[in-house]
């Protein structure tokens, strides 16, 4: 093992474990620093399979490799500036399954992530039944394109065990609601059928397509080590040094929290306004949904109404790169016919790699998660959906035109 990239800044352990036929195993570790970057680890799998490094501080929680016996491989981790994400592992030697395992990944990544786009346009605000049928439409061939490509990829695939977990999506998806997905049952059967052919020496395989024999659930011995390993490993790369003592949110917390940029807002802006916080991370999908309803909020309401992003992503690069990507920094009158103002906040310590205190003691456990906020600092509403928002904005401003 060859680590080259940020995860080495600090000394920490790397561990290596599979889970083969429900049993949970731990075949070795190695320690490393910013020194000491080569080592060793040596593990016996029966038949080609999945075997997950986990390192024990920084970096990403999980590597997945599929490797057979004899295998002696090289990976290359993506730096921390790649979001740690599997398709960053782009340089293997020596396993020809983990590359295509992650060529199939990267693919499938790029396929739903066009699905989810065109899925989260039919939640724009002010569209017509019309057009939300239409996109929908476009949303389903795309889904409908991903769903065929994972079946290709089952009858085409040539390493066992990324094929078998394509072959198992697509069996339990259709045999669950064959109404929606795009296969017919003589596709599937020949899918079935055409594995046992291409792979006849892989137990796995056999065991799948004898009733799926396999499970996923673990043994009373396996659950031991891995929670073991597990709480090892959060216990220390999460612990906090101080502990930080929970409360609801105030009125005026978002006045006192720092921008992106260190700075803090100027609370005069935020005076007589109505103000919306959400918090957000890059890889919430329900977060990306509504971005470009936050973002008409911003510009229909731009006299009105103060709209904070509070981003809780542990990777600095990925949260300001969606930033720029969803359009969520300021733009003005030269830029947009419908200028807005959109504050963006970053909850993270790069230094300390926790959250600041003032996030902490928010105690945020899901996202997306939003207040309203009334003009006296007052809280009106507490995770709605954005379109609730905005109705509800449009009627306390018309009530406002009354009086």
């Amino acid at each position: 093992m060859k680590i080259d990239s940020a995860i080495a800044s600090e000394p920490q352990k790397m561990y290596m474990y599979s889970m083969i036929e429900r049993e949970m195993q731990l075949h070795d570790s190695i320690s490393f620093d910013s020194l000491h970057r080569e080592g060793t680890m040596h593990g016996y799998v029966p038949y080609e399979y999945n075997v997950n490094l986990m390192l024990q501080r920084r970096g990403p929680q999980c590597v997945p490799i599929v490797v057979k016996g004899g295998d002696s491989l090289t990976i290359h981790i993506g730096d921390e500036d790649d979001g740690f994400r599997l398709r960053y592992i782009d340089k293997v030697q020596g396993s020809p399954s983990t590359l295509e395992m992650v060529h199939y990944q990267c693919r499938y990544d790029s396929l739903r992530q066009v699905y989810l786009n065109q899925n989260n346009m039919s939640q724009l605000y002010n569209l017509s039944d019309a057009q939300c049928d239409s996109i929908r439409a476009i949303a389903k061939q795309e889904k409908d394109k991903l769903e065929r490509y994972i079946l290709d990829y089952a009858c085409t695939g040539k390493s066992p065990y990324s094929v078998i977990e394509a072959a198992s999506d697509v069996f339990y998806s259709f045999r669950r609601n064959p109404t929606l997905y795009p296969y017919t049952e003589k596709e599937v059967d020949d899918m079935m059928n055409s594995l046992l052919v291409r792979f006849p020496d892989y137990s796995p395989m056999k065991a799948f397509v004898n009733d799926s024999t396999m499970g996923t659930y673990m043994s009373a011995q396996s659950f031991e080590i891995w929670a073991g390993m597990q709480l090892r490993t959060y216990s220390e790369r999460f612990q906090k040094e101080d502990k930080v003592k929970v409360r609801p949110l105030k009125v005026g917390d978002y006045m006192n929290l720092r921008l992106y940029n260190g700075a803090k807002p100027n609370v005069n802006e935020f005076r007589g306004k109505y103000v919306l916080v959400d918090f957000w991370a890059s890889w919430c999908q329900p977060c990306m949904a509504q971005m470009p309803n936050i973002r008409y909020a911003a510009q229909e309401f731009s006299d009105d109404l103060a709209v904070c992003l509070i981003g809780i992503d542990e990777n600095r690069k990925q949260w300001w790169s969606t930033v720029k990507e969803k359009d969520l920094r300021n733009k003005d009158a030269t830029q947009t016919d419908r200028p807005y103002k959109i504050y963006n906040y970053y909850a993270y310590d790069d230094k300390k790699r926790v959250m600041y205190p003032e996030y902490q003691a928010l105690d945020i456990q899901t996202i997306p998660h939003n207040y309203l906020v009334d003009r006296s600092g007052r809280i009106i509403a507490k995770n709605i959906s954005i379109t609730l928002a905005i109705d509800k904005l449009k009627i306390l401003l018309e009530k406002e035109k009354q009086q």
